[in-house]
């Protein structure tokens, strides 16, 4: 029996399609294409904010924190409960990541304990918006405004979730995304920053591109400056165009691949929310763009399940490693992590994709149900409501 993995790109024909295009043109770096993207990413997100689009997340998160005015030794507010690749952006922009920890609910940011942390040196403060479900946003912009910080939302995992009926990133001081090969939507590797003003645009479209100053606007037209100058550092962050080809054609169809993650993330907690010995994501998923499925799996039996899900042949992750676990990382000024070292022993993640079959869900389902010994729910997610 195949394996299901945890994660699995969507490839189709229409993006080899979009991509032989491209790659017709000619023109592979950076043109029109990845403004097309750009301005693509703005209509998706149902905003008139300037989208920039990079190579990576990390890069965006990289320049955000730049063009926020990040000076060496500011000290930066991240949750320990993420990827690294915030607190090495942080580390290359050079700043001082201090860890805090995280909401038993939604597992984000804790602010009150993140207000503990705030200190004369304090600049910023990144809320990453896990597994797609909204942290407290609304907590961490308040302690922003009283401190005085930046904030820079990580919504590498939500792209399309929505709060209060709009789309991060809409709204607010600065977001990022990233379009790596398991995102939503996958540009094969990319990112971008969306953010309100025309100066720190420019100051970031500069960087992206080595610090030139005409590339971007002659580039968006296939067209490279003879004559240029360099304003500011920069570094080669452009997204190409042969990339964003690929995120172009991804985005034409991000509202489908949504709705079939949420509907497979339904029929996940519909199946294990009776279950013993488990928590399901605090979420009905309707206003949520899942990027994974996060079980909790209670009283030390996460190993166990693990060992049962590959006897069944499927693969299951870990997100995250706490970052303050880290040997790089492990002297960072941190609040206490109660809830962090809590969760961390309990998180699975289960295999969610944007075009997955409805076997392959019941699959999943009768995985885990087994191992709990219950019989496998019948789910919501079938043929007759997926998008497959």
């Amino acid at each position: 029996m195949e394996r299901i993995p945890v994660f699995a790109p969507y490839i189709g024909v229409d993006t080899l399609k979009h991509l032989t295009d491209a790659l017709d043109v000619g023109w592979l770096g950076m043109g029109a294409t990845t403004k097309d993207f750009e301005e693509r990413i703005q209509t998706f997100l149902e905003t008139d904010r300037i989208v920039v689009a990079t190579n990576t997340g990390t890069s965006a998160l990289h320049i955000a924190l730049l063009a926020a005015g990040l000076q060496p030794g500011d000290e930066v507010i991240v949750p320990s409960f993420d990827y690294v690749a915030d607190h090495q952006a942080i580390r290359l922009a050079g700043g001082v990541p201090v860890m805090c920890d995280i909401r038993d609910d939604n597992l984000g940011i804790d602010v009150e304990k993140a207000a503990s942390l705030v200190t004369d040196r304090t600049r910023a403060i990144i809320p990453l918006h896990f597994a797609g479900i909204p942290c407290d946003q609304a907590g961490v912009y308040a302690l922003a405004n009283k401190h005085g910080l930046r904030v820079i939302e990580d919504a590498m995992h939500g792209f399309g979730t929505r709060i209060d009926g709009r789309r991060i990133g809409s709204y607010g001081d600065i977001c990022t995304y990233s379009f790596d090969p398991v995102k939503i939507v996958t540009s094969i590797d990319g990112g971008c920053v969306v953010l309100k003003s025309e100066q720190e645009a420019e100051h970031l479209q500069r960087m992206r591109f080595l610090g030139v100053n005409k590339e971007t606007s002659l580039r968006y037209k296939n067209k490279r400056a003879w004559d240029y100058d360099v304003h500011c550092d920069g570094f080669r962050y452009h997204l190409t165009n042969i990339m964003a080809s690929v995120g172009v054609s991804q985005i034409k169809r991000a509202e489908e691949f949504i709705s079939t993650r949420q509907a497979v993330c339904r029929a996940y907690s519909n199946a294990f929310r009776t279950l013993d010995g488990v928590r399901v994501p605090a979420t009905d998923f309707t206003d949520v763009s899942p990027f994974i499925y996060s079980l909790r799996v209670l009283d030390g039996r996460r190993e166990a399940l693990i060992a049962h899900m590959d006897a069944c042949g499927i693969d299951v992750g870990i997100h995250f490693i706490p970052v303050h676990k880290h040997t790089h990382f492990a002297n960072c000024r941190r609040s206490d992590m109660s809830v962090t070292d809590k969760v961390v022993e309990e998180v699975l993640t289960l295999p969610l994709h944007s075009r997955m079959a409805p076997e392959a869900v019941e699959r999943v389902i009768d995985g885990v149900t087994s191992f709990f010994g219950a019989s496998a729910a019948v789910p919501a997610y079938s043929r007759r409501t997926a998008a497959v």
